[in-house]
Parts: C-alpha cells; structure tokens; sequence
C-alpha cells in the first residue's frame, strides 16, 4: 500500500506528464511559427505524427485515477513501451524519408500494438485476473513487440546516419565543417529513449515510473522551448534527404545529364587541378572553393565526382591527403603521425586516423609496421 505523501508525489508527477504531452499536441497540431509559415511543411513534414505521439499519453490517465492498483502500473508501462516505440518508426519515416502512414495504413502498422493494448487494459477493465502468470506472458509478447518496432527502428536510424554523412561529404572535405550535427545526436537517442522504457516496463515499480515521467517533462519542456524560439535556425533536411533518394534511384546512366565523356574529361582536369595546386592540403576545402576553382557549375561538378570512383567530394580530397601521408610515412617511417596529419591536411591526428582507417582498411600504425616489415 502507498502512503498519502507517496500517493500524491506520484499522482503529481503524473499529471504534470499527461498535461505537458497535451500541451506538446496542440502546440503541434496548432502552432505555426510566422517567420517559417511559407515553409512550415516542408520544415516539419512529420508535425501531425508528433502530435499524435503526444496523444498518445492519454493512456496515462486511468493511472491518475488508479494509483495503487498493480494492474494499472503494468498496463501503462506496458502500453508505453509498445505505442512509444512504433511512434518513433513513424515519426522518423515521416519526417527524414517522407514516408508518411496514412490512417489505414496506420492502423495495420499499429494493429499488434492495438491487440496487446486491449488485452493489457482488461485486467484494468476487472474483466481479467491480474495473476503471476497473465503477467509473466504479457511481458513477453509486451517486449516481442517491443523489440520487433526496435529493430525496424534501427534500421531507420542507421538509413538516416548513412544518408545525412553522404549529404555532407558532397560539400565538405573534413568532418569537423559537417553542418548537420543531427545525425551524430539521432545516432543513439531512439534507442535510448526504447531502454528507458524497456526497463521501466521491466523493473515495473512506481519510483522508476516517476523517473521516466520526470525525464520525459524535461525533454517535452526543451521541445517546447526550441519549438516557440523564433530565432531558431531551420534547415529544409527532410528535402535534402528525399532528393538524395531521387538521385540514387535513377537505374540507367541515360538519365544523367552529362555525358560518359565529358564526365571523364572533367573528372581528369579536375584530379590534376586539386593535385598540382595542392588544394588537398587545405584544411577546410569545401565544394565552392573547388567550384570556383574549376569555374564550372556546381551542380556538373557534382554529378562528375558522383560518377567517379571517388563518389563524393569527401572521398575525392581525403584520399589525395591519404596517399600524401602516405608518402611522408614510406619516407620517414619514425615521423610523428600527428605532424604527418596536419602536414597533409588534417584537421588532427584523430581524424586522421579515423580517415585512413576508413579508406584503407587499417590503422596507421599498421601501414607503419607493414612499412618497417618490408
């Protein structure tokens, strides 16, 4: 049994949740910032998705109204868990891949959540017995469930990582100048958010109950803030990553603009230009320096390095500053790494590291040792 004080700290904190959620809905469903009111949807093509997740915290309130009761702790840790973590499939496809989940598709794609949901609010309802054994079964088919909107997911998040760095590497030559931090921050916080819940279903008491709620108030309250700052800084990501889509989905190579020659003559002309004027060296080469270096259309140079056997203009600059490493280590194996970094363009010895690495498959000390063993 709960205590008066216990009750209501719970009962609090709760509502402080369930209110802040319904704020986030019609702050979604509602706001529209003036300054971005000609852009707003294709800024936030995924609004209405959010402001149904916020929604869905209406689950919370038989919780309010039955605290104390072992069922109602299950069955809102339960539910949480479930309609949370295929939210989250949703609200990324929506607003990263544009792919959006009209109602009936919707509710086929909610519909094992839909099921579970039910049968979790019937010992709730005093139609079931809430025994060890409902219990112990309902947390597995709860974390099956669970784990199976997880994977999918991931799948999303790793799609969106991957998509984001190819954005990036088709202007910028190191990653320190990468613009969009979003994918470095999205890289771990939909899965983090799924093992907070996982273990508040998990450890199912009500102090972890209040932790998650507390939790998720600050979270809610930032987004709030960040959402009614009209200083905010947008960019249009959700475009950018469709039409990167657009681009790799073209099968045939007559559907380029350029032709096969004049892509190889430019792609020469270009690897000569960036090796006799050194421009790898540079440690912040970005594609409108090389553009106006080259004195050619940006959107032709990009095509061209797309075609090439570098595919980016990252690859392109930093394997130019690999081979020239490269060629200092075979010189003078005993050279510091982190002098032969900067000296061949770097940033630091970390990124390059991380760099040589990724294009040759081993570390530096490694291509030392192969050197020394020779």
């Amino acid at each position: 049994m709960l205590s008066n004080s216990q009750y209501l700290l719970f009962f609090s904190i709760n509502l402080v949740y369930v209110v802040v959620c319904m704020y986030g809905w019609l702050l979604k469903t509602f706001y529209v910032p003036e300054a971005y009111k000609h852009i707003f949807g294709e800024l936030h093509p995924a609004r209405f998705a959010l402001a149904n997740m916020f929604m869905m915290q209406v689950l919370e309130f038989p919780f309010i109204f039955m605290i104390g009761r072992p069922e109602v702790l299950f069955y809102i840790n339960g539910s949480s868990l479930m309609f949370l973590t295929a939210y989250l499939v949703v609200l990324i496809k929506g607003y990263f891949f544009l792919d959006f989940y009209k109602p009936l598709r919707l509710v086929y794609f909610l519909h094992p959540v839909m099921l579970v949901w039910v049968v979790l609010l019937l010992p709730v309802l005093g139609v079931l017995e809430f025994t060890p054994l409902y219990k112990m079964i309902m947390t597995i088919v709860v974390l099956m469930i669970a784990l199976a909107y997880i994977l999918q997911l991931d799948r999303c998040r790793l799609k969106l990582v991957n998509q984001i760095r190819e954005i990036d590497e088709d202007e910028f030559s190191s990653e320190e100048d990468f613009p969009v931090k979003i994918a470095r921050r999205m890289k771990w916080m939909p899965l983090i958010v799924c093992v907070t819940l996982i273990v508040t279903f998990l450890v199912n008491s009500y102090y972890m109950k209040m932790a998650r709620d507390i939790y998720f108030i600050i979270v809610n309250v930032w987004f709030a803030i960040y959402t009614l700052n009209p200083h905010r800084k947008t960019k249009q990501l959700p475009q950018e990553l469709k039409k990167k889509e657009a681009i790799e989905d073209i099968a045939s190579p007559v559907k380029y603009r350029l032709s096969e020659k004049y892509c190889k003559e430019t792609e020469q002309k270009l690897v000569n230009i960036i090796q006799e004027k050194k421009l790898y060296l540079e440690e912040h080469l970005t594609m409108n320096d090389l553009t106006e270096v080259m004195h050619t259309n940006k959107n032709y140079l990009s095509e061209v390095i797309a075609r090439s056997v570098y595919q980016s203009f990252y690859k392109l600059v930093n394997t130019m500053r690999i081979e020239h490493a490269c060629e200092m280590l075979r010189t003078d194996p005993t050279a510091k790494l982190e002098q032969v970094a900067i000296a061949s363009g770097f940033t630091s010895g970390s990124s390059f590291s991380q760099v040589f690495k990724r294009l040759k498959d081993i570390s530096p000390k490694e291509y030392i040792n192969q050197i020394h063993a020779k």
